[in-house]
């Protein structure tokens, strides 16, 4: 596993969920064989049921309302995502339409009667991408697309990434929690800074 899924699982850790690895039925396509995303399946224990008015495009604060959900991981590492995308909305566009993610999305999104993530009941799914538009018409078509993938919400790597920064310290040890160890180690050296409010603006 990524570096990246790494993070998302301990992002949801963190945030009071618990948290398991969702399993990985080999499906074959007509044409090709579709590898499913990697996929957490996550708990919250405070919460009875799943808000049913949740927005599209979720941040921590959403956390809250949700009680159970599958979570696929669109990352750079197991997608054909650079960094050109983050500066471009077109190539962006591409991007997503190059993935496959409708067939990618419903092997994880629909698990196999003999994986465990079946006896969840109801669960929303969400998707962590690497980045989201920032013209408004190109994050609506972005949104229409994941939809009719079966995305219910999702949340961007950066807002992931920016909360873990904000709850790793310096002055705390982290045991046997490699990715705040990692995050309190480049604090100390002063290679990444707090993350400021202008997060909540972001695209």
């Amino acid at each position: 596993m990524s570096v990246e899924i790494d993070l998302v699982e301990t992002y949801f850790e963190s945030n009071g969920f618990l948290v398991r690895r969702a399993g990985e039925p080999h499906v074959e396509s007509r044409k090709k064989k579709v590898s499913p995303l990697p996929t957490l399946a996550i708990f919250n224990p405070k919460r009875s049921e799943n808000e049913q008015d949740l927005g599209f495009r979720m941040f921590t604060g959403d956390l809250v309302n949700i009680r159970s959900a599958l979570v696929s991981l669109l990352g750079w590492s197991n997608s054909s995502f650079t960094n050109d995308c983050m500066t471009s909305d077109v190539r962006l566009a591409k991007f997503f339409k190059s993935e496959d993610l409708l067939e990618k999305l419903k092997i994880g999104f629909k698990p196999s009667p003999l994986l465990a993530e079946s006896g969840m009941g109801e669960f929303l799914c969400l998707l962590v991408i690497p980045h989201f538009p920032r013209n408004e018409q190109k994050a609506k078509l972005l949104i229409d697309h994941l939809q009719d993938a079966g995305v219910d919400g999702v949340l961007t790597l950066r807002s992931i990434f920016e909360n873990l920064l904000r709850k790793s310290s310096p002055a705390e040890t982290f045991v046997n929690q490699e990715i705040f160890h990692t995050l309190k180690l480049l604090k100390a050296y002063d290679l990444v800074k707090e993350p400021q409010l202008d997060m909540f603006n972001e695209k």
